[in-house]
């Protein structure tokens, strides 16, 4: 009989093991990232949560490998849980531009995790309804040259109440705006 190995969940791995060699790797390659986010895909739901607290406990910085795992994750818990993961352990840079008043204007809430492209979430409102909540790419329509920047507490302290009265409304919100959540979850940048 061929003993077996411990999983993830149960090895007694050191700190910053083998294990966070691949982590470190993954910082400049990005074969080895689309690796640990195939190798996620694969795993049952037990098997990921290891995973995560793997990465949580072996990488140095876990922003890059986190937002691996929740591109390929599907279940909506998961990647609430994901996200809140990056907001609280990741380093994520936050910018706000705001334009307009608050019964008409639009907001953009950039974020940046190191060795990945931008992305921002773009919501205008007319009347003090929203008209439109979209994530865009980097390279698509920009804000910067026409509206100021401002700190990102007074862009949320703006959009919260938009927001919440279009959700209670029956709104909807785009897929994958649970990642620009860390905007509305705790003190705000200045």
């Amino acid at each position: 009989m061929k003993p077996t190995r411990p999983g993830i969940a149960s090895a007694d791995r050191r700190r910053r093991g083998p294990f966070s060699s691949l982590l470190d790797q993954i910082l400049h390659d990005q074969t080895a990232l689309d690796g640990l986010a195939f190798a996620y895909a694969e795993l049952a739901a037990p098997e990921r949560d290891a995973l995560v607290r793997a990465v949580l406990q072996d990488a140095a910085d876990p922003t890059r490998a986190l937002a691996a795992l929740l591109a390929v994750e599907e279940e909506p818990r998961a990647r609430q849980r994901l996200a809140a993961l990056i907001q609280r352990h990741g380093r994520v840079e936050q910018t706000a531009f705001l334009a307009g008043t608050r019964v008409n204007g639009e907001a953009r809430l950039l974020q940046s995790l190191p060795s990945l492209d931008p992305e921002s979430l773009r919501v205008t409102w007319k009347g003090s309804k929203i008209e439109a909540i979209e994530i865009e790419s980097p390279y698509g329509p920009t804000m910067e040259a026409t509206a100021p920047a401002v700190s990102v507490s007074v862009a949320v302290e703006t959009l919260t109440p938009l927001l919440w009265q279009h959700i209670r409304a029956g709104g909807r919100l785009p897929e994958g705006v649970e990642r620009f959540a860390g905007f509305f979850s705790g003190p705000s940048s200045p």
